[in-house]
């Protein structure tokens, strides 16, 4: 057995010799010093000889090179005989001398140096790059530095390749993003001319035509729209030439052919918005807006709208509020709210021919759930799983026709669960459905008494409003909705002349400012007439109805906003907000 030795028993010994000898009694063992030495120098010897990097060993004191092993050879092109003897600057692996002799420096006082992307140039004038590591280690008691050199070459070649394929991928990820900026900025682009709308019903015939063979859901859908569209149009065109042969006695007439051509014109921009919702929907932009919302308000409104459109049917409507003289209010998007409720009742009033609708509400601890049930044609088990998929519609009987455009489910959907909440059906065919859906709720009720909707009557005789508008039939429009609150009325053309005219009227009381026009924009006006009257009521209307273009207004300074086509209530009641302040 092998007898291990200790550090004392080493010291014990006068001589190399007596530790040579001593601690062996096996004679398969007794192998002398020098052997192992032998072997040991052998093994390095072919590691050395062997490796796949470059091996340089140079002298601790001079630099010079002493030993180099044959793939060091291999990467700078030079003969062995040429190696030896020589400084590292001299065979190409510094670029001179005096980065050479420094980094020597370095090494000889740290005991390491790095560099990871050394370029060197070879014999045949071809640039490589290596990894040059140095180090130093004793040996026999001498100081001896070892350099290892590995040839990167191909490495720096894929990581570049790698780095140029990604920039390309970013490039091209910002030139779709692009993209689809464009289309939609396009998407907001639609107009309220009948010229527009008409060429708008041409490419959707167009696209019905490509898409029926291969999309049997979307030609349908093509065709529901271009019904959708033709409709109202057909009503606005025919009533409005009729109104144009009207006499002057023809009061009643008069008064019927005005209030199809609002409904229609009404129902043209619900189709429109349809189908920009889904658009943003589909691309990602639809975006929800956070605000106090007063849910009996809300929903009595509504009410007041939907008893006005079921009068000349044989249908009941029934609003049921819960606590309502209590202030219910949710932090949440009240026209997205209100949009959901108005597409169920809508489709509860196109399917129920008799009987009755009713919509309300109940509060439950942590959300609020809406509903709106009818007695109408109700949904076949099969099509409950479908109705919220876009363009499907439940398939009409032999006495109805399908109307709608198909997308209004689809909407419903995808904004209640932007607002975090789910929506849901219960249907059963010849009796009716019942339509759910929820909306997150803290309980932060409070008593109050709920006010009546009711139609004001402006006196603003002491009020002086600006109108600044480059479209005359927005101008004649918005003159003939205020024409009977005695405000006085001025005209601007663009934004520089509302800006002369604040400089100018001190009585100015409201500037109603469009964004788009020419000489100076919307924006650029408002900030120089705050600069005038910062305290001067300046409120924004615009054709961009998205909620982006309401955000930047507010954000740019503008105390309210409005869309166009422009609702005659919706703008008397906020400007009453600004002009009844004193």
């Amino acid at each position: 057995m092998k007898k291990l030795l200790s550090k004392t028993d080493i010291t014990k010994k006068d001589s190399p010799e007596d530790f040579r000898t001593q601690g062996t009694t096996d004679k398969n063992e007794d192998v002398q010093p020098d052997e192992k030495l032998k072997e040991s120098e052998m093994r390095y010897r072919r590691l050395f000889e062997s490796a796949k990097d470059g091996i340089l060993i140079l002298d601790f004191k001079t630099g010079d090179i002493v030993d180099a092993n044959p793939f060091i050879v291999k990467i700078i092109d030079l003969p062995l005989e040429e190696v030896l003897g020589k400084k590292l600057w001299e065979i190409g692996l510094f670029s001179n001398k005096e980065d050479s002799e420094l980094a020597f420096i370095e090494l000889k006082t740290n005991g390491y140096i790095r560099f990871e992307d050394m370029p060197i140039q070879r014999r045949n004038g071809k640039a490589i790059q290596v990894e040059f590591i140095s180090n130093v280690y004793l040996e026999n008691r001498t100081n001896v530095i070892q350099c290892n050199i590995r040839d990167i070459t191909e490495r720096v070649k894929q990581e570049f390749a790698l780095k140029e394929s990604d920039q390309n991928l970013k490039k091209q990820n910002t030139e779709y993003a692009n993209l689809n900026k464009e289309y939609t900025a396009l998407n907001k682009e639609l107009k309220k001319k009948f010229d527009q709308i008409q060429q708008i019903n041409n490419d959707l015939i167009l696209a019905k035509n490509k898409a029926e063979e291969s999309d049997q859901l979307k030609s349908a859908f093509l065709s529901n729209m271009s019904h959708e569209i033709r409709t109202p149009m057909n009503a606005i065109t025919g009533f409005s030439e009729l109104l144009l042969h009207l006499g002057s006695s023809s009061e009643d007439k008069l008064e019927k052919y005005l209030n199809i051509i609002n409904a229609s014109s009404r129902q043209l921009l619900s189709v429109i918005n349809d189908i920009i919702d889904i658009s943003k929907i589909e691309s990602g932009q639809l975006s929800i807006e956070s605000e106090s919302v007063n849910i009996n308000k809300l929903m009595d409104e509504l009410c007041v709208t939907y008893t006005h459109l079921v009068d000349l049917k044989k249908v009941k409507l029934i609003c049921q509020l819960v606590n309502p003289n209590k202030l219910i209010q949710v932090k949440t998007d009240g026209n997205r709210i209100r949009q959901v409720i108005c597409n169920l009742l809508n489709n509860a009033i196109k399917f129920t021919k008799e009987g009755e609708i009713s919509f309300g509400y109940t509060v439950q601890e942590n959300f609020i759930e809406f509903y709106v049930s009818d007695t109408g044609m109700g949904i076949a088990p099969e099509n409950l799983s479908l109705i919220f998929n876009r363009f499907r519609q439940v398939k009409a009987t032999n006495s109805q026709v399908n109307e709608g455009n198909g997308l209004g489910l689809a909407i419903a959907k995808a904004l209640v669960e932007k607002l975090g909440g789910t929506i849901g059906v219960d249907s059963k065919p010849g009796i009716g459905s019942n339509f759910k859906f929820t909306i997150p709720y803290e309980n932060k009720t409070v008593d109050t008494v709920s006010k009546p909707i009711e139609t004001d009557n402006y006196n603003w005789e002491d009020k002086t409003i600006l109108i600044a508008e480059d479209e005359a039939i927005n101008h004649t429009y918005i003159k003939e909705i205020l024409s009977d609150t005695n405000a006085k009325i001025l005209q601007a053309w663009d934004g520089k002349q509302a800006v002369d005219f604040v400089k100018t009227d001190p009585e100015i009381s409201l500037v109603l400012m469009d964004l788009k026009m020419p000489v100076m924009d919307g924006h650029e006006a408002l900030h120089i007439i705050k600069q005038i009257k910062p305290d001067l009521p300046v409120i924004a209307q615009t054709a961009y109805a998205n909620s982006d273009s309401r955000k930047s207004a507010l954000k740019g300074g503008f105390d309210n906003y409005i869309t166009k086509p422009i609702d005659s209530a919706l703008l008397m009641e906020v400007l009453d907000n600004y002009l009844s302040e004193d």
